[in-house]
C-alpha cells in the first residue's frame, strides 16, 4: 500500500473502532468491506489485521468481565468453530488466487446478512439451546471468521437468544471472539501468511483503536446510538450490494 492507501485504511480503522464503541458491533465488517470495495488491500491482508485488532479489543474488555464467562458455552461453540475456522482460512487462500471476484461477492452477502442479524433484537428462548445447536452455530461463525475475520454475527445472534443475563452473554461472546481471532492469527502465522506489512499496519492501527475507543463515548451524545445503528445498517447494505454487483 502507498501512503494514500495506508491513510485511507487507517481512517476506516478509526471509523470502525468508533462505531464498535458506540454500538458494540461492525468494526470488522466496516473495515473489511470498506477496504475491499475501495481496492486498498487484498481481503486476506485486511482480515489478518482485523483479527489482531479484534483480539486486542476483546482482551481489553475481558479484563473486567472474566468472572461472567460461561465456559461450557464457550467449549460447545469452540468445538464446532475450530475445524471450520481452519477450513475458512484455507478456503480464503484458495479463492484469493483463483476466484477473487466470487470471493468479493461472497463477502458482500456476508456483510448484508451480518448487518441484518446484528440490527435485530431477538427475544430470548424459554430454554437454553442444546450442545449441538451451539456447535452448529460455532461452525457457521468459524467458517465466516476464517474467511473474513467477521464471523461474530451468527454467534452473537445465537447468544442473545439464550435466557441468561446480559453480563454473561457479553463476556461469553468476548471470550469466543478472543479464541477465534487468536486461533486465526496463529493459523496464518504457521502458514507463513503473517507478513511484516500486516504486523506493521496492525502496530500503527492499535493505538488508533485505543484512542478512538477512549474518546468515542466522551464526544458522542447519549442519543447517538440509535442514529448510528441505522446509519451503519444502511452503510453495510450499500457496501454489501456494491461488492455483489461490482
Amino acid at each position: 500500500m502507498d501512503l494514500f492507501d495506508t491513510s485511507t485504511f487507517l481512517l476506516l480503522v478509526i471509523l470502525g473502532a468508533y462505531v464498535q464503541t458506540i454500538t458494540g458491533f461492525a468494526m470488522g465488517l466496516l473495515i473489511v468491506g470498506g477496504v475491499t470495495i475501495l481496492n486498498i488491500a487484498p481481503i486476506a491482508f485486511t482480515a489478518a489485521v482485523v483479527s489482531i485488532l479484534s483480539l486486542l479489543n476483546a482482551i481489553l474488555v475481558l479484563r473486567h468481565s472474566i468472572k461472567f464467562i460461561n465456559w461450557k458455552t464457550v467449549a460447545y461453540i469452540s468445538a464446532g468453530m475450530m475445524p471450520s475456522l481452519i477450513v475458512g482460512v484455507f478456503l480464503l487462500a484458495l479463492l484469493s488466487e483463483s476466484e477473487y471476484i466470487w470471493l468479493r461477492r461472497l463477502l458482500g452477502v456476508v456483510i448484508i446478512s451480518a448487518g441484518i442479524l446484528l440490527t435485530l433484537k431477538p427475544e430470548p428462548w424459554e430454554k437454553t439451546s442444546s450442545k449441538i445447536a451451539a456447535a452448529l452455530t460455532g461452525i457457521a461463525g468459524g467458517l465466516i471468521g476464517g474467511l473474513f475475520s467477521t464471523g461474530g454475527a451468527p454467534i452473537a445472534f445465537f447468544m442473545y437468544r439464550q435466557p441468561i443475563e446480559l453480563n454473561y452473554i457479553r463476556a461469553t461472546l468476548l471470550a469466543i471472539f478472543a479464541i477465534t481471532t487468536f486461533s486465526r492469527t496463529v493459523i496464518i502465522a504457521l502458514d507463513g501468511e503473517l507478513t511484516s506489512d500486516i504486523l506493521m499496519t496492525s502496530a500503527i492501527a492499535i493505538p488508533l483503536v485505543m484512542i478512538t475507543t477512549y474518546f468515542a463515548r466522551k464526544i458522542s451524545p447519549p442519543s447517538a446510538d440509535a442514529t448510528i445503528r441505522k446509519s451503519v445498517f444502511i452503510l453495510l447494505i450499500l457496501i454489501g450490494a456494491s461488492l455483489i454487483v461490482g
